[in-house]
């Protein structure tokens, strides 16, 4: 069967970016958030289905136009959709002008289809909504798309039955991720994604959930289950992506890539074997991290952390059940720094029990931790999670029909304490409090100092050094004879901070 995926973009969005991306001397700030990557839910439903012998066919539309994905529409015989919430309307409006004008199944997929089926099915925009995981359903549900007599048979959908919504049983999460095939990167035009990226690189995935019970997280799609591949496969999966696409970087879409510390150290270790030498960034969450670890990390390559830290109060803490005390971010970030680890916060403001003291905490604790970068952004409520479900009488209007973006300063609701430009203006105040504690002689020297400090208790670590940096050497040179040579000349760290340059005054 001809089956093509596509993945959904809000268009203002995709102009937006567009625009600010080609003006060289504009501050990338968030919108550095819209790196362009392919999309990787859709490559791994494509190597499933590949696997199951269909001919299947990609496209995103965040950078295609819409007469080609015209064509492809014509070209299949089946047409997936995959969609966030932030991008909801613009799949509703795929979906029904490819049911009009072309007449062809369509299946919606992604965390939207799965909490909202009936924003796409009552609107006529698909025949078939999957409800997370679609591992397993999607192949199934291709067998037989056109009997819907039969689609009562396949677990994880939704549809409409003589005018009603009508749910089969929602299907049990895919347990082992070593069963996953590495996503179908070859259906896509890698070197052109990264030239369209400030910091170019591949993506990738390899593990999926998060235990942890976050009130502003959609966790519909892996109901707080985490599962992840084997060290020995997960550095099968790097070492494809650097012998097919010799790429300067990789980043770890991992929701919570340092979670099994055993397992981490494992694959750093594996790395070093196999004598792959690549600089890559991953997500985290700053209590899973130890001493050790995150030496392995840093013999390995890990050039960044990211760490959703969200607030420094206790109590929104929490409030939002981060799981986390700031005593153990503390601790966390120290490690950070004495082991010379480049880490940066993601705070949310805009939580419906925000108050300025929490705020000034937060400040106080991006001020003690001294992180290398902090990104604030305002709550979107999305639907699936809690505090969409505390936030629903201050909505503007339905979500899905506005136009933002997760890290967009989008007004999606009246907060009950704040305006809009007042939580914009304590936005700012964290910047500056981050950039004081942060810029200057006296910060470097203090960072340094710590460092050397480290060392000093730690003799070992001087060895680790080396090595770091004869393996660095290594991976410059490779660079330098690639492609990508140019990302070795330009401030790409400078342009995707994701947040304005920000002096202490």
């Amino acid at each position: 069967m001809n089956v093509f995926l596509l993945y959904a973009k809000a268009q203002n969005l995709k102009a937006q970016a567009a625009e600010i991306f080609a003006d060289e001397t504009a501050n990338k700030g968030e919108l550095a958030r819209d790196e362009v990557y392919p999309p990787l839910g859709i490559s791994i439903l494509a190597a499933w289905l590949e696997q199951k012998g269909h001919d299947v066919r990609l496209m995103d539309d965040s950078i295609e136009e819409i007469e080609d994905i015209k064509k492809n529409v014509e070209w299949a015989e089946v047409v997936g959709i995959s969609s966030l919430t932030p991008n909801a309307r613009r799949a509703r409006e795929l979906g029904q002008m490819i049911r009009r004008e072309f007449g062809k199944p369509v299946v919606m997929g992604g965390p939207h289809p799965t909490t909202n089926p009936e924003f796409f099915l009552e609107s006529g925009a698909c025949d078939v909504t999957v409800q997370g995981e679609g591992d397993y359903t999607l192949p199934e549900l291709l067998e037989v798309i056109h009997e819907p007599a039969k689609w009562e048979t396949v677990e994880g959908i939704t549809y409409l039955k003589d005018g009603e919504l009508y749910s089969t049983p929602r299907r049990p999460l895919l347990k082992d991720v070593d069963e996953v095939p590495f996503p179908a990167y070859h259906l896509w035009d890698i070197p052109r994604y990264m030239k369209l990226m400030i910091n170019p690189g591949v993506t990738l995935i390899t593990s999926r959930g998060c235990p942890y019970a976050c009130t502003f997280c959609d966790a519909e799609m892996t109901p707080r289950q985490y599962r992840a591949m084997n060290p020995e496969r997960t550095v099968d999966l790097i070492e494809h992506i650097l012998r097919t696409y010799n790429p300067p970087q990789l980043v770890l879409f991992d929701d919570l890539f340092t979670i099994q510390r055993k397992r981490v150290i494992e694959i750093c270790k594996e790395i070093i074997k196999r004598d792959l030498f690549f600089e890559w960034v991953c997500e985290s969450r700053v209590d899973t991290m130890d001493f050790e670890m995150l030496r392995w990390l840093r013999k390995a390559g890990c050039v960044k952390i990211y760490y959703g830290l969200e607030s420094g109060s206790p109590r929104m803490l929490v409030t939002m059940k981060k799981g986390v005390t700031p005593e153990k971010v503390l601790h966390g970030a120290k490690l950070n720094r004495q082991l010379g680890m480049y880490f940066k916060f993601f705070i949310l403001y805009g939580f419906p029990e925000d108050t300025v003291e929490d705020h000034r905490l937060t400040e106080e604790l991006i001020a003690e931790t001294r992180p290398d970068a902090v990104c604030c952004a305002i709550l979107q409520p999305i639907p699936g999670t809690a505090v969409y479900e505390q936030l629903k009488p201050y909505l503007t209007k339905d979500v899905a029909e506005m136009d933002f973006h997760y890290w967009h300063s989008t007004e999606s609701f009246k907060h009950p304490t704040f305006t809009h430009q007042e939580l914009h203006k304590e936005r700012d105040r964290l910047l500056v409090a981050h950039a004081k504690a942060t810029k200057g002689l006296i910060p470097r020297l203090r960072r340094k100092l710590e460092r050397l400090v480290t060392m000093i208790r730690h003799p070992y670590l001087f060895m680790d050094l080396l090595e770091i940096r004869t393996r660095r050497k290594r991976y410059l040179k490779r660079v330098a004879e690639s492609d990508w040579a140019w990302t070795q000349t330009q401030r790409r760290d400078q342009l995707a901070l994701q947040v304005p340059t920000v002096s202490v005054d």
